[in-house]
């Protein structure tokens, strides 16, 4: 159960490396609420995306690629294609997680974690995160070309997986470009979304659950 939540909370991950500059209170809140405004106007999205996991005790890097759709309410495809097949998608009530050797469907009803932790990723793929204020401390900084996002988990369940999450948007468009994840053990992932198109049509097919 543990290894199937943190597959779900490592398909959104990654490490921004900018320099960031802090903000005062008012400009944080300001800045929080445009990102709020442009996420909730957000009512689908695809893109592609590439992950470099970093690991503590390895010097080699794991690289992937793969895409990402996501529909409003509660619909959500990550799927990775190289070097390897695997795929997680959320449908409002199930969790699939999958590849050619392994199936596992969650039903979210009957299993508050993972609706939460599916939650949480679509919170964070659309920039609604921010507005979780029960869940996570939210802070702003100025990376440049980016709004950087801090968000450290304020539950104990988070806090057991993962030390912080930021994430960057652009200040062209208030899109997210990057997700990140700081994890306990000092292990941490890069992706970094591009090609975004937004607000297109999605079909539903793509957020079935496969047949096991």
């Amino acid at each position: 159960m543990k290894r199937l939540i943190m597959i779900l909370l490592t398909t959104t991950i990654c490490l921004v490396a900018v320099n960031a500059a802090p903000l005062s209170e008012r400009q944080q809140k300001e800045i929080a609420a445009k990102i709020n405004k442009t996420a909730s106007g957000l009512k689908s999205m695809s893109c592609t995306f590439s992950q470099t996991k970093h690991l503590s005790l390895l010097s080699d890097k794991l690289l992937s690629e793969g895409k990402m759709c996501y529909r409003q309410p509660d619909r959500l495809r990550w799927e990775y294609k190289t070097p390897y097949r695997y795929l997680f998608i959320f449908n409002g009530t199930k969790v699939y997680v999958g590849n050619d050797q392994r199936k596992d469907v969650i039903d979210t009803g009957s299993n508050r974690i993972f609706k939460e932790v599916a939650r949480i990723m679509m919170n964070t793929v659309t920039g609604k995160a921010l507005s979780d204020i029960s869940e996570f401390t939210v802070s702003v900084s100025d990376g440049n070309a980016v709004w950087i996002v801090t968000l450290i988990p304020k539950k104990k369940e988070l806090k057991k997986m993962f030390a912080k999450i930021t994430l960057s948007f652009s200040k062209s468009d208030l899109m997210i470009s990057e997700i990140n994840i700081f994890e306990k053990n000092n292990d941490r992932t890069e992706i970094r979304l591009k090609n975004i198109k937004k607000n297109i049509t999605l079909n539903e097919s793509l957020f079935t659950i496969p047949a096991k």
